[in-house]
């Protein structure tokens, strides 16, 4: 066979070739190995790759098969890791500087999880700095392209995990969704992607962000190959107490079963800002597809969403900021502009606005179950705008909420959301629908992108070749910024003093502290929106009790 003819097919697929004996796994990785040899300088999708592991891994899973075991649909199948994944004898770098100076001593609950399985790990691949952003613009790596147009972002932060299987130089890969970071991404490479239920997957071994949102989840080319990686790496681990005790649910059990008969819902408020109405008009043409193929399309009101990104800001801040301060401290220069800021500002929201923030997640997960109560999923576009170029990218900070509202939105109360192509702008670019489900019920939302996908199965396009695109443009590089010398305010003094107090060392050699003391309050006003929630009968207990629940358990609507 054709090396290229094992390139961008779907692991179902792959799996076909391989159990049947018409391809070696040692084939099927030699060819993504020659594709990214071939365009990784161009796409920039791998921070690494880890081509001898995977031919060790490769030539074991040949001699299985030759005795006659085949461990499944993964047996062979090339995986992309996100460079926030540990493994061991390689180091993790999460896009940053300041990380990957030693090898991890152990591999991730998740990634082990894919290599029993079958998985051959080929690479780790490039994202937003520390996993913080919607566009994967900035990381110590330089940006990853997107490969449908290489001025364009993949969108982040799991950027080069969806620029790889995008490009055909992986079956399939490995990222972490914490506002949209997995479903982003996706959407803008015309892939599937998944956040599962908060607590489906392990996070154990991995970098985090926040940890009360952090999730696991695959990028793949069809809903299907999603729903086989989520089947391989969901389920219990001790080490991270989230997911609980009971087993997976068969993601794939009613795969087949379509539509008929469901009710869809679309949101009238929030997710269509009529910023891009080109990027709307291909999302309402795809929920007619689901009106044709026999579901009711309901009007619904997502009343939570306005507040997503503000309870996402005032929950992931303060949890990404107990982890950052010691880089804060001692390594503020080594972060790409603009990444310690975000951090930086959170390490001054009080204790009493996190806890707020959590009660909120409470009020937002009852307002939810209302509902899906009258719904099977909820249908809003993925991004409310087509893919921007990496050069309007640059500004992680400007650019976060534009990209990342819808997403956010269901972040916020951890249900599962599922990322599916829907087509495309006239300039080419992917669009995606997310679809958002009942807790615990990812085979619902499998089950409805899949009916979505046969209707019109848009992975079967391909992204123009790389020599036929002209020559992405240079990117200015990125540099630590030099603190401006400015009267100090009052506002500075204050948040020196606050500083202080807190037993945090700023370096005034690295950040002038009137810079400092606007973010922080320009962070703190947006937090003010909380403050029109009544929230009295809303305990954060009963959030952390949500998020640790047995999914057994849950009666359905």
């Amino acid at each position: 066979m054709n090396p290229d003819e094992l390139l961008h097919r779907p692991i179902t697929e792959l799996a076909s070739l391989i159990e049947s004996g018409d391809a070696k796994p040692s084939e099927v990785l030699e060819a993504h190995i020659a594709r990214i040899e071939g365009l990784d300088a161009t796409i920039n999708a791998f921070t690494r790759t880890t081509f001898d592991l995977a031919r060790e891994q490769a030539e074991r899973l040949n001699s299985e098969l030759t005795g006659g075991n085949y461990r499944g649909p993964l047996h062979g199948i090339p995986v992309a890791l996100k460079d926030l994944f540990d493994l061991e004898g390689h180091p993790t770098t999460a896009g940053s500087r300041i990380l990957g100076k030693t090898a991890a001593g152990e591999t991730a609950e998740c990634v082990q999880r894919l290599i029993e399985a079958g998985a051959v790990i080929i690479g780790k691949t490039n994202l937003q700095e520390f996993a913080r952003g919607g566009t994967g613009a900035n990381s110590a790596f330089g940006p990853a392209r997107n490969p449908w147009s290489l001025e364009h972002t993949p969108g982040g932060s799991s950027s080069g995990s969806a620029a790889c299987v995008a490009a055909g130089m992986a079956a399939a890969a490995l990222g972490s969704d914490t506002g949209g970071s997995v479903r982003l991404p996706a959407s803008f490479c015309n892939l599937v992607g998944i956040r599962s239920t908060y607590g489906r997957v392990s996070r154990a071994g991995a970098v985090p962000l926040g940890l009360s949102f952090d999730n696991v989840g695959p990028l793949a080319r069809t809903v299907e190959d999603a729903a086989l990686i989520l089947q391989a790496i969901a389920g219990p681990d001790p080490s991270d107490p989230t997911t609980g005790t009971g087993p997976a649910p068969d993601f794939l059990e009613s795969l087949n079963e379509g539509v008929g008969g469901m009710t869809l819902g679309v949101p009238t408020n929030h997710f269509w800002p009529g910023e891009d109405t080109e990027a709307e008009a291909v999302v309402r043409e795809a929920v007619a597809r689901f009106e044709a193929m026999g579901a009711k399309i309901a009007k619904v009101e997502i009343p939570w969403a306005r507040l997503g990104q503000v309870a996402y800001a005032a929950t992931v801040g303060p949890e990404g900021a107990e982890y950052h301060r010691k880089f804060l401290e001692n390594h503020r220069d080594g972060y790409v502009s603009p990444g310690a800021d975000f951090f930086e500002y959170s390490l001054f929201i009080p204790g009493w606005r996190y806890v707020q923030a959590q009660k909120a997640r409470t009020f937002f997960i009852r307002q939810a179950a209302e509902v899906f109560r009258k719904v099977d999923a909820v249908l809003t576009p993925t991004v409310a705008v087509a893919p921007p170029t990496i050069a309007d990218c640059l500004d992680g900070m400007k650019m976060w909420p534009v990209v990342s509202d819808n997403t956010a939105a269901f972040s916020t109360i951890g249900n599962p959301v599922l990322q599916v192509p829907c087509g495309f702008t006239e300039a080419r670019l992917p669009v995606g629908l997310q679809i958002a489900g009942r807790w615990g019920d990812e085979a619902r939302l499998f089950r409805i992108g899949k009916a979505l996908e046969d209707d019109n199965p848009l992975w079967r396009l391909l992204p123009p070749e790389v020599d036929e695109q002209p020559p992405p443009q240079p990117l200015p590089e990125d540099s630590p910024s030099t603190p401006q010398n400015a009267p100090e305010t009052e506002a500075a003094a204050h948040v020196l003093a606050m500083a202080k107090t807190m037993g945090y060392a700023i370096d005034l050699d690295k950040i002038a502290p009137e810079a400092l003391a606007q973010g922080v309050s320009n962070m703190l006003a947006g937090l003010e929106k909380l403050d029109d929630l009544d929230l009295d009968d809303c305990e954060r207990a009963e959030t952390l009790n949500l998020l640790e629940m047995d999914f057994d358990s849950i009666p359905p609507p």
